[in-house]
């Protein structure tokens, strides 16, 4: 044991020597455990808030230590009241942190209802084809140019086309080959443009802006009224094609093979093993074939 002694940290830490010009060592103060002779009798947890110091018995614990006049037991209580003041602070931040997530679970509640409601009449107003069809106009070629005559091709230049002898330039219609019109203002044209993409007919598949932006556009021709109308529940996933929006039920799969026999439906393979149901049925019973039916008529 070394001679010479001292404490600090509030006594939790002791520091001693061994002489002038020694090393200093330092070590933990701790309550003495001797080997109990019997079951140790356990402190509650209102037991121990008694010995806080905001406590109203922190008086008369602190006036019975004062007459103990024992470090190690000082030490020890020491050390746990500033493990409870420790343990009040983090419950309060606790609270603070539980109450800021309630009142900011009830913002982000009231912040998806408003979208979910900007999203609807942006569905219903359709918004979204309506941008596409102005950027479509927006993308559109280049408008002529002002001035009154364009210049030209010189004659008989480099980049001029030859002219066949026996061949006449032709302005007739490419569809239905009269000279009164052009082909784009031909009547019998097989209808007004339709984009292959999103199946406007404002603009072409090379200027659709779903196309562009590589967005699926819904299947089908069908209005959002009868979209709203619609009552029957079509899945958005189909697992035995996997494809999204197939537009069938899984047990309707276009991939699952059908008795034509019965109506039964299985995954693919199932008309190898299947074998259809009897027949419960009074009426048809196999009769015996009459021999004289496939006879030639000879006795």
């Amino acid at each position: 044991m070394a001679p010479y002694i001292y404490y600090r940290n509030q006594g939790q830490e002791v520091v001693g020597t061994m002489g002038h010009d020694k090393p200093l060592y330092t070590a933990p103060v701790y309550l003495s455990t001797p080997n109990p002779t019997h079951l140790p009798i356990p402190i509650t947890n209102s037991q121990l808030l008694q010995f806080s110091r905001e406590n109203p018995h922190a008086y008369a614990i602190d006036e019975t230590l004062r007459r103990l006049e024992d470090p190690r037991i000082d030490v020890e209580v020491s050390r746990l009241r500033k493990k409870l003041e420790l343990q009040v602070k983090i419950e309060k931040q606790l609270d603070n942190l539980r109450l800021q997530e309630t009142r900011l679970r009830g913002a982000r509640f009231d912040v998806e209802q408003t979208i979910g409601a900007i999203q609807d009449r942006m569905e219903r107003a359709g918004l979204y084809q309506t941008l596409a069809d102005a950027y479509a106009r927006m993308i559109t070629g280049p408008t002529r140019s002002p001035s009154d005559a364009p210049l030209g091709l010189r004659p008989r230049g480099p980049l001029e086309m030859p002219h066949l002898n026996d061949t006449l330039h032709s302005s007739l219609c490419w569809q239905c080959d009269s000279p009164n019109h052009k082909w784009r203002r031909c009547p019998q044209r097989k209808g007004p443009k339709k984009c292959n993409w999103c199946g406007s007919y404002t603009h072409w598949s090379n200027k659709c802006l779903f196309k562009r932006l590589k967005i699926e556009v819904p299947q089908g021709s069908r209005t959002v009224g009868e979209a709203l109308e619609q009552k029957e529940n079509v899945p958005a996933w189909c697992g035995k094609c996997l494809c999204n929006n197939p537009g069938h039920k899984e047990v309707d799969c276009p991939t699952r093979e059908q008795c034509r026999a019965c109506g039964s439906r299985g995954p693919l393979g199932f008309m190898r093993r299947h074998r259809c149901p009897p027949i419960d049925d009074e009426d048809y019973v196999n009769k015996e074939v009459d021999i004289e039916l496939y006879s030639d008529g000879e006795s």
